[in-house]
């Protein structure tokens, strides 16, 4: 969503919460995923709190976007296998981050997901310069299904030994899953250098918006085309029941972050026989994705049952939960604690096409199912994945890093 982020100088924060938060690899206005999770994280406390930004971002990151410019801005790109490339990201993030850092202030440096070759030496430069270390841990590398390329296959593996060592540098780490909890807390074993935060939602931002349709027409799936995705058992099922139901419409957004499986996915689509009935928008930006959902009836968060899929979290359930209409889900994970089948949406077991058609089809016949499942799925977006209450907690344990 787009960020509304109040800019405010270095002489006003001496008379606010007097906190700088510097966010690296995403961007915190255009963006997929992670993105939205910092955004939603950070935005209550920077309209609220008077905290002071910074965002040291990639430009390659898939999309990653930015219109504006400022001082507290900064674009960065590497390709590892070049060492100019990596001069000059060095450079230019050192530089970058030394200037921003605000004397007399608590200096936090929020990193999102795993440190790895790309970004430990900035984590360890704002270490070495006073800054507190805040990690962000959405997935779990040692689990990773997809690799594009050599010199990223490498990048992800480094990881698993540098978050081993993580407890040296880093001086709060977030777990996106219960899994990723626990294997954190196993690795600091410190439960107070932990902090359990899921996915999250501005429930201002996507109101509630039931369907009143007499019929259901719209099946939306948003994110990544990875393999653990599970997009094929969704696309496969929806030709299926697009034979009976010819009015039905399957919209894909998002952008794939791994070429091959994107492609694969592509192929798939292009030899069904209901390509016809299969939109592909790209990515959005926010308001187009807003729109988006509210014309939409049913939301798939579909996944495979590989360790990666059941390690972390469902980055869109939240906003699908909250948009107030009907949600089919993989039991994976965390999501089956959450959801209860026919409750407050359609929980399925992964990987399982004719529970996907199943389960489609019931609500093509008996479009009820869509106010009935929306309203308990908003409620349950309400209860567990409100922005505000997290990013209240988090700011919290940020406050206490000062002492």
């Amino acid at each position: 969503m787009t960020a509304t982020f109040t800019r405010i100088d270095r002489k006003t924060i001496l008379f606010l919460e007097d906190m700088h938060i510097l966010i690296l690899g995403v961007s915190l206005y255009e963006g997929m995923a992670g993105s939205v999770r910092v955004r939603n994280l950070l935005e209550p406390m920077i309209q609220t709190k008077g905290v002071v930004w910074s965002n040291l971002f990639f430009t390659k990151l898939a999309g990653n976007q930015i219109a504006v410019s400022g001082d507290n801005l900064k674009e960065v790109e590497v390709e590892l296998s070049s060492p100019f490339s990596v001069f000059r990201f060095l450079r230019d993030s050192f530089r970058f981050i030394r200037k921003r850092k605000m004397s007399g202030s608590l200096n936090v440096f929020y990193a999102y997901d795993t440190p790895d070759l790309k970004t430990i030496l900035p984590i360890l430069y704002a270490k070495m310069l006073g800054y507190k270390i805040i990690l962000d841990i959405v997935e779990d590398n040692s689990v990773a299904l997809s690799f594009d390329g050599v010199m990223n296959r490498v990048r992800i593996k480094s990881g698993q030994y540098l978050l081993a060592m993580s407890p040296y540098f880093a001086d709060l780490v977030i777990a996106i899953s219960t899994h990723l909890k626990s294997k954190l807390d196993h690795i600091y074993n410190d439960l107070s250098r932990v902090l359990y935060i899921p996915v999250t939602v501005d429930l201002k931002k996507i109101p509630f918006n039931p369907t009143y349709r007499s019929r259901a027409e719209k099946v939306f799936y948003g994110g990544s085309f990875g393999k653990k995705d599970g997009l094929d058992v969704l696309i496969k099922a929806f030709s299926k029941v697009s034979g009976e139901f010819p009015h039905a419409e399957l919209i894909l957004t998002g952008k794939g972050e791994n070429k091959r499986d994107f492609n694969e996915i592509m192929e798939l689509i292009a030899s069904s026989k209901a390509s016809s009935q299969i939109k592909y928008l790209g990515f959005l930006n926010s308001e187009d994705y807003l729109r988006t959902l509210g014309e939409c009836d049913v939301f798939c968060v579909t996944r495979n049952n590989s360790k990666a899929a059941n390690t972390g979290f469902p980055s869109k359930l939240s906003e699908f939960l909250a948009a107030g209409k009907a949600v089919i889900a993989s039991s994976v994970g965390d999501v089956g604690t959450i959801l209860t089948n026919e409750e407050n949406a359609l929980l399925i077991s992964p990987e399982d096409e004719k529970a996907m058609y199943d389960s489609l089809k019931q609500i093509f016949l008996d479009s009820s199912l869509i106010e009935r499942l929306g309203t308990s799925g908003r409620k349950t977006a309400e209860m567990n994945f409100d922005n505000q209450k997290f990013s209240n907690l988090l700011f919290e344990r940020l406050k206490f890093l000062k002492n």
